[in-house]
């Protein structure tokens, strides 16, 4: 079957949107914020096969990898799949691999497996879990919280959250990328947030879903991580919450996020990704 591998153009973003939601399924509103908000052409490789988009993988500038006082431009490879009628064709191959070489013409190529069965597969092309987490599902029981938390904007945000990553290997998310994943949790009555928690200074981005508070990035340097996520939950009205949160000293964390880099410059298994987009 003839095919080619190219970068998306103008024009293909209904083709790229229908791709979408035959691989994953969601809703329409979560494809067009994406590509309203995100998505400019180019920025995908796609396979084309007989005038169809049938495989796809972008490309996002996220912002950059600090490590160790280094800085190194920062490439996600997101959304990658293939319509089910073409799978086992090699075409997915082709797509993310070209997803790669083009993260990596910069700087390195990061991803977030959708889940765990993903990592074996990933790490066939080179990446490996450096990046790890501690995330807990919990019910607020309803006991006296000590803080506050109220909204912040995203450049303020962006200001603090580096503040408190400082001397962590880590993602420094650029402006337009926070600006999306707070649009989204916006949408959904959520938002960025500034803590104070137990006395301790702290960030969350907290998106809504039905009586649950998603908590996708908690960073709270002190004292009792429940505590700060409660309070962001009670904030926008959610009684159970589920939070992502660094991995702390002594904790053995979960792998969250992969590196591909011949000699990673991150700490293995320590290193904070933050949102996955997800």
């Amino acid at each position: 079957m003839n095919y080619e591998i190219r970068k998306s153009v103008p024009g293909d973003e209904e083709h790229l949107k229908t791709l979408w939601q035959r691989v994953f399924g969601d809703l329409e509103t979560i494809i067009d914020n994406f590509f309203t908000t995100l998505y400019t052409p180019g920025m995908a490789q796609v396979c084309v096969c007989g005038n169809v988009i049938v495989s796809a993988a972008y490309v996002l500038k996220i912002g950059d990898l600090t490590s160790e006082g280094r800085w190194t431009p920062c490439r996600e490879i997101y959304a990658y799949g293939t319509d089910p009628d073409f799978r086992g064709r090699g075409f997915g191959d082709k797509v993310l691999r070209a997803a790669i070489a083009e993260a990596e013409k910069d700087g390195v190529a990061v991803l977030c497996p959708a889940e765990p069965s993903l990592f074996g597969y990933y790490e066939k092309y080179g990446f490996k879990p450096v990046f790890g987490v501690t995330q807990t599902r919990c019910t607020d029981v309803g006991i006296p919280l000590t803080g506050s938390a109220t909204r912040i904007t995203v450049r303020g945000y962006a200001a603090l959250r580096e503040e408190l990553l400082h001397g962590r290997d880590h993602i420094d998310f650029d402006l337009k990328a926070l600006e999306y994943q707070n649009l989204d949790c916006e949408r959904s009555g959520g938002g960025f947030y500034y803590l104070v928690s137990d006395g301790a200074r702290c960030c969350a981005s907290v998106e809504k879903q039905g009586d649950w508070a998603v908590i996708r990035e908690l960073i709270v340097p002190t004292g009792s991580i429940y505590n700060a996520a409660a309070l962001a939950a009670r904030t926008v009205g959610c009684g159970k919450f589920f939070y992502r949160t660094p991995v702390r000293q002594g904790e053995a964390g979960t792998p969250f996020a992969m590196l591909r880099a011949d000699s990673s410059p991150a700490q293995s298994g320590t290193a904070w990704f933050g949102f996955s987009f997800d």
